[in-house]
C-alpha cells in the first residue's frame, strides 16, 4: 500500500505541496518575500488585473465579522500595462510560480489582458475571474451565464500559451453547468470558488459599514459549501479543480483533496498568519502520518 502524500501534479508540473496562496491575499508576493514566508507555498495567485486602471470601491472595503471577513475591494489595480512594468517584472525573485488573476468589465477585456501578459516571462498560468460583474449586461457576473464563460474561455485559449483556470462564482447559476462550459471553451482548470455574497448591518440604524452594502464573504464556516461544490464539479469535468474557500486547518486541506481538488488555495488564514501555508502543511502531514 502506497503511503499517502501531499505531493501533487498540476499542468505538467510536480509540487511537494498542494497549497496555493489565493488571489487578493498576497498582492504580487513582494511583502511575503520580505517576510520570508514561502515555505510550502506551491504557487501564488496575484490580485486581479484589468485592462485599464481601477480605483476600486470607496472605503471602508473590509469588515471583520464574528466568523469571517467581508471584502469589497472592487478590483482596484493600476491596469495591466502598469502591472507588467511595476509589479510582475518586479516579482522575479518570488520562489514559486506566479498565477496572474485576470478580470474585466466586458467579455473582450479578458483576452486582451492576457495578450499583454503574454509579453512577460513571469506568469506561469492565469486565473480568469469570471465572478466580476459584466458591465455591458447590467452588472450580473459573467459566471452566471455559461455561454459567456465558454466564449471568454475560448477567446483566452486562442491567445494564451499558458494554462489557465476559470474562477467560478457561487452566487449565480448552476456551477456544474458553468464548469462544463469553461472546459468546453478550452480552460485548463477550474477554481471552485470565489467568495459568497454577504452583508453585516447595524440593526439599530439599518446602516452598513461597507458603502456598497453587499460584499464578498470569506469564512471557515463556508467549508462544507465549498467541499460540496468541489465534489460536484470534480466528478463532472476532466480538468483539474483548484479548491478555494473555508480553509482554516490542515484537516480542511485534506477534506478538499478528498472531495476531488488537485490543489487548495489559502486565503483568509493567510491574512492573519503570513506563514499559513507552512502551518497548514505541517498539520495535514501530521494527520497523514
Amino acid at each position: 500500500m502506497t503511503a499517502p502524500s501531499l505531493s501533487r501534479n498540476l499542468w505538467g508540473r510536480r509540487f511537494d505541496s498542494p497549497l496555493i496562496l489565493a488571489g487578493g491575499t498576497a498582492g504580487f508576493g513582494r511583502e511575503l518575500a520580505l517576510l520570508d514566508c514561502w515555505d510550502r507555498v506551491a504557487a501564488l495567485v496575484s490580485k486581479s488585473v484589468t485592462l485599464k486602471p481601477r480605483e476600486g470601491n470607496p472605503p471602508p472595503r473590509i469588515q471583520e465579522t464574528e466568523y469571517g471577513l467581508l471584502n469589497s475591494i472592487g478590483l482596484a489595480n493600476p491596469g495591466v500595462n502598469s502591472v507588467v512594468q511595476q509589479e510582475i517584472n518586479g516579482s522575479v525573485n518570488i520562489p514559486c510560480p506566479l498565477i496572474v488573476s485576470v478580470a474585466g468589465e466586458e467579455e473582450e477585456e479578458f483576452h486582451r489582458v492576457v495578450e499583454v501578459l503574454e509579453g512577460s516571462p513571469m506568469p506561469w498560468a492565469y486565473e480568469i475571474n469570471v465572478s466580476c460583474p459584466n458591465v455591458a449586461s447590467g452588472g450580473l457576473p459573467f459566471g452566471s451565464e455559461p455561454s459567456a464563460v465558454e466564449r471568454i474561455s475560448r477567446a483566452v485559449a486562442r491567445v494564451s500559451s499558458r494554462p489557465f483556470a476559470v474562477k467560478l462564482t457561487p452566487n449565480a447559476g448552476d456551477m456544474v453547468e458553468t464548469a462544463l462550459a469553461a472546459q468546453e471553451g478550452g480552460a485548463s482548470g477550474l477554481t471552485v470558488c470565489n467568495t459568497f455574497l454577504g452583508m453585516k448591518m447595524d440593526w439599530r440604524t439599518g446602516s452598513t459599514l461597507i458603502p456598497r452594502k453587499v460584499a464578498g464573504y470569506s469564512s471557515p464556516a463556508l467549508l462544507p459549501l465549498v467541499v460540496a461544490r468541489v465534489w460536484q464539479v470534480s466528478r463532472t469535468v476532466s480538468i483539474p479543480v483548484l479548491a478555494s474557500g473555508g480553509v482554516a486547518r490542515g484537516e480542511d486541506v485534506l477534506e478538499l483533496l478528498a472531495a476531488g481538488a488537485e490543489m487548495v488555495q489559502v486565503g483568509i488564514r493567510l491574512m492573519r498568519r503570513p506563514r499559513a501555508a507552512s502551518e497548514l502543511f505541517r498539520e495535514a502531514e501530521e494527520l497523514l502520518q
